[in-house]
């Protein structure tokens, strides 16, 4: 099995855009002069700066942003699915993706920062994925058990992120700029992206995108996936950027991915093909473990994907796949042979919408633990030539 090589170019990946690479490299403070991105604010001239956050990689930027601006910050609040406190700022965790109670204190507490900041405030806002169920207040007339009901419905439809945070964004008093409509103060929007696209009316359901706060896009999958190409061209004879913006179910998807790795095969004695973006999958069982990159692992395993020389590895760069405790999974094909000496029923698994619960039992689970950042989800394919 290529576990090692397929890690190795998962994480050149992820470094490129986690949170104290993309914050360093926007954020630069030369005594009073503050420039982020392309922007240059005189710190002399501001009342208070603020440091908002909301993603799945609000902590880690937040935690960058204090390493370089210290004791500068005055004030802000950010919102997270991660554990643990920051110096200068609160950290409040919340839940993904399902939206609870603690979205609603989330979105209460935000609130209350961002209307109280001043005319000569300014702050600098972290906007990542997750941000569409890590702060939520919904609309009057419509209870928080309703929103609940009506979002894990959605969740679990398979209808794409776009749909998704549409419909999100009419039924919330947050979401589509209508956070950005209570604040006074000036401000910049640091933005890593997690959609197909980097529509920044798609992104964490745009909660500060009413056209008053400029956006800066700073990470994104196509940035992560350059670097992994970068890095694997020296090992192999070809390496290919297939797409970053992959945007089918996982049942197509599995498809077109064998497509692909059937032309390269024939072509060339060992390659890297790179996939980015993110399937979408819709939840046949309710007591299943999984997500769509475990569930798109099992398809391309029993659609016959690989041969004796190719591996493959399905995972989403926030470490953090469906309802498991995985990032996503592997396949090798020493894998059929193994479930056909253990009578492992993988169809079943597949049926059952419990990929997790299969990749575990045969040791090919992906586990990174939340990895601090969010850019969709890399598929890395790896043909190894004659040893």
């Amino acid at each position: 099995m290529s576990k090692k090589e397929l890690e190795n170019i998962y994480f050149k990946a992820l470094k490129k855009v986690q949170a104290d690479s993309i914050i360093k490299d926007n954020l630069v403070l030369k005594d009073n002069s503050l420039k982020i991105v392309d922007e240059i604010v005189d710190l002399k001239k501001i009342e208070n700066l603020y440091i908002l956050g909301v993603g799945k990689a609000a902590f880690a930027m937040a935690k960058a942003c204090e390493n370089i601006l210290k004791q500068r910050i005055n004030g802000g609040l950010v919102i997270s699915t991660s554990k643990g406190k920051l110096k200068y700022l609160q950290h409040f965790t919340s839940t993904h993706p399902e939206v609870t109670n603690k979205s609603l204190k989330a979105a209460t507490k935000l609130l209350k920062i961002s209307s109280d900041m001043k005319k000569n405030d300014y702050f600098i806002f972290l906007l990542s994925g997750g941000a569409s169920a890590l702060i939520e207040k919904p609309i009057e007339g419509l209870s928080l058990k309703d929103f609940i009901k009506a979002s894990n419905a959605l969740l679990t439809s398979g209808i794409d992120i776009k749909a998704l945070n549409t419909i999100r964004k009419s039924i919330s008093q947050i979401k589509g700029g209508k956070l950005a409509d209570q604040i006074k103060a000036k401000g910049k929007v640091l933005v890593l992206s997690d959609v197909i696209g980097d529509d920044l009316n798609i992104i964490g359901s745009a909660p500060m995108n009413n056209g008053k706060f400029s956006h800066s896009l700073i990470g994104n999958n196509k940035i992560a996936l350059k670097e992994a190409k970068k890095y694997s061209k020296p090992f192999v004879e070809k390496v290919e950027i297939i797409t970053t913006t992959l945007d089918k179910s996982s049942e197509k998807t599995a498809k077109y991915i064998k497509e692909k790795i059937s032309f390269y095969d024939k072509k060339y004695k060992s390659f890297v093909l790179l996939f980015g973006g993110e399937t979408t999958t819709v939840v046949k069982a309710k007591n299943g473990f999984g997500g769509r990159n475990q569930e798109l692992a099992l398809r391309l395993l029993l659609n016959k994907s690989i041969n004796k020389k190719i591996s493959i590895l399905c995972a989403g760069s926030d470490g953090i796949d469906g309802k498991s405790d995985a990032a996503g999974a592997f396949i090798d094909f020493n894998l059929y042979s193994k479930i056909k000496e253990e009578k492992i029923d993988a169809k079943k698994f597949l049926l059952d919408s419990d990929s997790n619960t299969f990749f575990k039992k045969v040791g090919y689970d992906f586990v990174t633990g939340i990895t601090g950042t969010n850019v969709m989800d890399f598929i890395i394919v790896l043909k190894k030539g004659e040893e």
